[in-house]
């Protein structure tokens, strides 16, 4: 049974802005320690920004308000993204996600 869906889009370059203006600050409220470890040298912002954009997805799909660093969103041998670690209302609940970004924008659901 669907609970819930939920779809996000955000403008990279706002998610630049923000690591421009707090650094590291902005990046550890939105990321898990394993997320952070985890960013490319190359297309740092977009990475940033697709997990801002499936972590508000899932707000939205949920209903469920908490904390984007506790939830983890790691990707498998193939790329394709799954929640790893996650809320504890969330922990019983099957989840897909799909996460894509392009020159500007980076959407997930």
């Amino acid at each position: 049974m669907i609970t819930g869906t939920g779809i996000d889009i955000v403008k990279i370059s706002r998610i630049k802005k923000n690591i421009d203006k707090y650094g590291n600050k902005f990046i550890e409220k939105i990321l898990s320690e394993k997320e952070i470890s985890r960013i490319p040298a190359a297309g740092r912002e977009e990475f940033i920004a697709g997990r801002f954009a499936a972590k508000e997805a899932l707000v939205k799909a949920s209903g469920i308000i908490f904390s984007f660093s506790i939830i983890t969103i790691l990707n498998d041998e193939n790329g394709k993204p799954f929640i790893s670690e996650t809320a504890d209302d969330l922990k019983n609940k099957k989840i897909h996600l799909s996460i894509s970004h392009d020159t500007d924008y980076a959407v997930a659901s």
